[in-house]
């Protein structure tokens, strides 16, 4: 018996192929968008009902729904629901969002962050409505994307010679590939201090259905080591050493390590990006390299005070913690060293550079004197 086709076809001009494909590959927009971006697409291939379902993860009366509506409407958004008029005008939304950006502190409140409660029971206080709730005003800052509750830490960097430092490292990033065409080989080095090797008292267990992995609070601290890493900018490989202790004499056997690694090996130039920590004895480094017999030039390039975003290997340590140390369950600094070797190992195996998109013409736009 020949196959009913659906009420509803599905056909799809270039463009709008084009467009729900890049809707049904993203990883950000809401992800009934992307399902319903999926079963048209799927649609317009001329796939049943059935089948489309299947593949979209969804019932066949959601199919359906979705070829109607978009005959109607050409939207992957829901329509308008009818209901009742706001009851808070636009002006006491204005009110509630403005009071919600305002420190709790300057409406007499005791607590650093501001709760959708309070801003509801001080609003109301203050006159700014006539009568609201908790969940109200956590719906309306949703729609305008604010979030009191929550906070993010940043740093300025207080060097009053932070363009003029900052700007030759930022060119090291730019011309980094071509450079190394030509024997210059830019590097970026520092260490991640005090890596604790924290034995649990009792066994990680795994993540199994509806339970993430289980780490127990209480454990034993069987010692900790100290990360030396330096990253090759072009290639994203990386040369590590790890110590019992954090001092200049550390590291400087560890910059001899890598002067005699493979990283090094056939280049004219070696360009190293390092902050100003006491490890690397700003004062006296210059010097103790330049006393080395080396087949090529070091030139030494020292960020601005207080700029540590702007070292490429911080971006290396984030991925350290969250991959290998976060939990932290190690039985001893020997297997903890171990591990780190092994990651950097496989790191190595199939090395990315970082794609380092603030240049100088951008930190230019922003310092520039007004």
């Amino acid at each position: 018996m020949p196959r009913l086709k659906p009420k509803y076809q599905i056909e799809l001009t270039p463009e709008q192929v084009r467009e729900l494909t890049h809707i049904s590959q993203s990883y950000t927009l809401p992800y009934c968008e992307v399902q319903r971006a999926k079963i048209l697409l799927l649609a317009h291939a001329g796939h049943s009902n059935a089948e489309i379902a299947r593949r979209a993860d969804c019932r066949q009366q959601t199919v359906r729904n979705w070829r109607q509506r978009w005959g109607e409407r050409h939207s992957l958004r829901d329509a308008e629901r009818g209901g009742c008029p706001r009851r808070i005008t636009a002006t006491e939304r204005a009110a509630v969002t403005a009071l919600a950006c305002s420190p709790p502190r300057e409406h007499g409140e005791t607590s650093q962050r501001w709760t959708a409660d309070q801003l509801a029971a001080v609003a109301i206080k203050e006159g700014s409505v006539e009568s609201t709730s908790g969940s109200s005003v956590r719906r309306l800052l949703r729609e305008e994307k604010i979030k009191p509750w929550n906070y993010h830490s940043w740093q300025k960097s207080t060097d009053p010679d932070f363009v003029a430092k900052a700007a030759p490292v930022l060119d090291l990033y730019e011309t980094a590939q071509t450079d190394a065409a030509q024997g210059v080989l830019t590097v970026c080095a520092d260490e991640k201090p005090s890596i604790q090797a924290r034995q649990r008292v009792d066994e990680t267990k795994p993540a199994i259905s509806e339970h993430p992995v289980r780490v127990a609070d209480r454990y034993k601290r069987m010692g900790a080591v100290q990360l030396f890493c330096a990253l090759a900018v072009a290639t994203g490989l990386t040369f590590t050493r790890t110590f019992a202790r954090k001092c200049f004499a550390q590291f400087k056997e560890f910059l001899l390590g890598l002067f005699a690694s493979s990283l090094c090996t056939g280049i004219k130039v070696l360009n190293l990006i390092l902050d100003n920590g006491s490890t690397h004895a700003p004062k006296p480094l210059g010097n103790w390299i330049a006393s080395l017999e080396l087949s090529f030039e070091v030139r030494i390039f020292w960020l601005p005070k207080y700029a540590s975003w702007l070292d490429q290997v911080e971006i290396v340590f984030s991925k350290v913690q969250r991959q290998l140390l976060t939990p932290n369950d190690f039985p001893s600094t020997q297997a903890l060293e171990h591990d780190l070797a092994a990651y950097f190992a496989d790191l190595n195996h199939d090395p990315k550079p970082v794609r380092w998109t603030y240049t100088k013409t951008k930190m230019l736009a922003k310092f520039a004197p007004t």
